[in-house]
């Protein structure tokens, strides 16, 4: 299986890290998929997909914000408890400092996107897909007789040439 360098992923979606103080040097992408934690924020965990990058769009955020302090704390502490490979907060909305706490306790990199949730969310899942896409090596070489491309395929050091 394939991985993407978390690193990579935040320079090349142009993300601003919240969280510096979580090491991201050993943090991979391993999954293509997104997920915005609507139905995780209102405690509901089953089938909750851990390994997908997790966003946060203004609706999530605005459920977060009529949320007791003790209750946001709670269920935030309940998604970070999974080891998601981060948190995505887009429309540059600020994270909330109980949340930037709990993600440095867990060493859960929080990051912020400028772009609008589902803009974002096409995007990432594009480059995702070209970056996680399974890949092979064939050997072989491309000839041209009488205006016909040949592909001669095989070992490597056989001959084709």
């Amino acid at each position: 299986m394939y991985t993407v360098a978390l690193q990579k992923l935040i320079d090349k979606m142009s993300l601003e890290n919240c969280t510096p103080d979580v090491d991201i040097s050993q943090k991979v992408i391993n999954q293509s998929e997104v997920n915005r934690p609507a139905l995780q924020l209102a405690g509901f965990f089953e089938h909750f997909d851990s390994t997908r990058i997790q966003i946060i769009g203004n609706v999530e955020e605005a459920y977060i914000h009529q949320l007791t302090s003790e209750r946001k704390i709670d269920v935030m502490n309940q998604i970070m408890e999974c080891k998601i490979p981060c948190l995505v907060y887009c429309r540059d909305i600020e994270p909330d400092k109980d949340v930037l706490e709990l993600a440095n306790r867990h060493q859960i990199p929080v990051l912020r996107s400028h772009k609008t949730t589902s803009s974002f969310m096409a995007e990432v899942i594009r480059w995702l897909n070209v970056e996680l896409a399974p890949r092979i090596s064939i050997h072989g070489v491309l000839v041209d007789v009488f205006g016909e491309g040949v592909l001669i395929m095989g070992e490597s050091g056989i001959g084709k040439s």
